[in-house]
């Protein structure tokens, strides 16, 4: 029976990825960071594996600012943190569609991940109001939450505004790589959640000079293609901004 073996990561081959990295997502990842993660997946995934590396080392920088608040806590606390709190669940789900190549599986989970923490975040807060003792704190909280479940995200957004826990000036700040026209970032993560095609083609080609799609059958298949064209550059400035407004919630006080 014959195997298919992928030969180990020449030196060209860590230059080729180095350059794609630092043109796309603005760093250059170390060699050792390449090796390492080459040994993992080495003949797991014989297709793309070199953008399987790409995936896996910019998912990895892009959490890595998070570690300094590890640092700063110690491992416990932040481990505690991290596994209790729903905003790190969904945006460890994130992080793996986007290491799976599930682009647009990232960018919905990041909203989820945004709304469910703000709604966990506030309830916390709000019931340390009305608790009598810190054993009353689990059954307030829950409580505040069954309260706060139909919210919107506006509408939680506004609350943890006048709570003093974060404002929508925060939210708009971790989005800014992706401000489009005068529309808020809550509309540029709906319209990629709900796959607005045509709002999506306007909003690369805001981006970039050409869109020409050479070979396309017809301007539906363009179109189609130029809407898929950010996807993935997109997927990675959600990730980056929803881990900074998970330190918010929970790091930065």
């Amino acid at each position: 029976m014959n195997e298919t073996t992928i030969p180990q990561l020449s030196n060209e081959a860590k230059k080729r990825i180095k350059r794609i990295v630092g043109y796309h997502y603005g760093f250059t990842p170390a060699d050792e960071d390449l090796l390492w993660i080459d040994k993992m997946l080495r003949n797991h995934y014989v297709v793309l594996h070199d953008q399987r590396i790409i995936w896996e080392v910019v998912a990895r920088e892009v959490g890595k600012d998070l570690l300094k608040y590890r640092d700063r806590l110690g491992s416990l606390e932040f481990g505690r943190i991290w596994l209790e709190k729903s905003v790190f669940k969904y945006l460890t789900f994130a992080s793996m569609c986007y290491r799976a190549g599930i682009s647009a599986g990232a960018i919905s989970l990041c909203r989820t991940a945004i709304e469910t923490g703000l709604r966990e975040r506030l309830a916390e807060e709000l019931a340390k109001r009305e608790a009598a003792s810190q054993n009353d704190l689990p059954v307030k909280t829950l409580e505040q939450l069954r309260r706060l479940r139909d919210k919107p995200l506006s509408d939680l957004i506004g609350v943890a505004s006048k709570e003093g826990i974060l404002n929508e000036r925060d939210i708009e700040e971790s989005f800014s790589a992706l401000k489009f026209r005068s529309q808020s970032s809550r509309k540029v993560l709906d319209k990629f959640i709900h796959g607005d095609i045509m709002w999506m083609v306007d909003f690369v080609r805001s981006r970039e000079e050409d869109t020409r799609v050479v070979g396309a059958k017809d301007v539906l298949e363009e179109v189609k293609i130029v809407a898929d064209m950010r996807l993935d550059q997109v997927a990675v400035e959600v990730l980056r901004a929803t881990y900074r407004i998970a330190a918010l919630l929970y790091f930065r006080r």
